[in-house]
């Protein structure tokens, strides 16, 4: 079986300067991405509907920026994937177009149904082609950007590499295009708060994602034991670079293992909707490796507003993810073993059948 590897390719990476898309730069991609396919299957995930309708239309007189942006890509997807299945079909590969929300992935049935689907595709060798259905989606179910996208995707196929494809060569010690100074960070071991405060003003123009973005993928991708790469388009050979783990851009590395999850626990480690958050102890932290049920004398603290029965995010006491679980009591009832001076033994806060950790 070979290796799975996502590849998301950014706006800027397929835009010319004049706005048009770059077909040469589409084109070597393509190129990449069929020699990738001999050791990998490959699923794409491609930004560039908006500028592609660009190229058709203007809506000059549209004043409100997010249907303006939803026509665009109403007309500019279905050219989008034209250009990119015509380059495939010249090395004789079929293309399938997904679009989806993040809708699609909170709905377990939908999730499903994502993973099988693709599942399918990649199993008799047809290539994906994946982004987010712009004209359907609002604030609610909008990822923000195809970083959040590509990172969900993968860790819902378990995948074995992420590659995250930019303008930029990597992550840097501060924004290169304002601060000369500013220096490459090759490898990365853990995302810290102090990384994502490095770049939160890093909003890429045209597009919708930046470096923040990106650092928030490859933390949800790392998690997953998916190590991550950050490199630049416009470099020559970056997949194929990437892909031999030899890239010139940032390496993310994997903070747990890779696992294979059931699809409940795949679908609850990404997609469901979490209601708030429980942090533990190292006492607690070690039984959850132990593959043990969370007690509450093993909670430190509790936040948001949810009920028995709801899906909590579980955070060890330096606000490092550990898992996530079915609760069996609400926030105000865990919010009271927390005060209490006398923990109550043997109340188990989360059963070990409803958790799912990312160890």
């Amino acid at each position: 079986m070979k290796k799975k590897i996502l590849i998301k390719v950014g706006t800027h990476v397929l835009g010319r300067d004049n706005g048009r898309l770059n077909y040469n730069r589409i084109a070597d991609l393509v190129d990449q991405i069929i020699i990738l396919r001999e050791s990998y299957q490959v699923i794409l995930v491609s930004s560039g509907a908006t500028r592609a309708g660009k190229e058709f239309c203007q809506f000059e007189n549209e004043k409100d920026p997010l249907i303006k942006r939803q026509m665009l890509a109403s007309i500019g997807q279905g050219r989008l994937f034209q250009v990119y299945s015509d380059f495939f079909r010249e090395h004789s590969v079929v293309t399938a177009q997904a679009l989806l929300t993040s809708g699609n992935f909170r709905n377990k049935n939908s999730f499903q149904n994502m993973k099988s689907t693709l599942e399918g595709l990649l199993e008799n060798n047809i290539m994906p082609i994946i982004n987010e259905n712009d004209v359907t989606s609002h604030k609610e179910s909008s990822f923000g950007d195809n970083d959040q996208l590509a990172a969900l995707t993968g860790a819902m196929l378990n995948i074995d590499l992420l590659v995250l494809v930019s303008d930029i060569i990597g992550f840097y010690t501060a924004d290169p295009k304002r601060d000369p100074k500013a220096k490459l960070i090759r490898k990365v071991e853990r995302i810290t708060p102090e990384l994502l405060t490095l770049c939160e003003n890093s909003l890429s123009e045209g597009g919708t994602g930046g470096m923040l973005s990106k650092l928030k993928a490859a933390e949800l991708a790392t998690q997953h034991g998916i190590p991550t790469i950050v490199c630049s388009g416009k470099e020559p050979d970056c997949l194929l670079k990437a892909g031999r783990l030899e890239s010139s851009g940032t390496y993310f590395t994997p903070v747990n293992e890779k696992k294979q999850l059931s699809l409940r626990g795949s679908w609850m480690t990404t997609s469901a909707d979490v209601k708030g958050v429980i942090r533990i102890d190292l006492g607690a932290e070690k039984a959850l490796k132990e593959n043990k049920s969370l007690l509450a004398v093993g909670v430190t603290g509790v936040e948001g507003k949810f009920n028995e029965k709801d899906v909590v995010l579980i955070q060890n006491n330096e606000g490092i993810r550990i898992g996530t679980g079915l609760t069996n009591h609400s926030n105000s009832v865990i919010k009271e073993f927390v005060k209490t001076k006398n923990k109550p033994k043997g109340v188990v806060v989360i059963h070990k059948n409803h958790l799912y950790t990312l160890f």
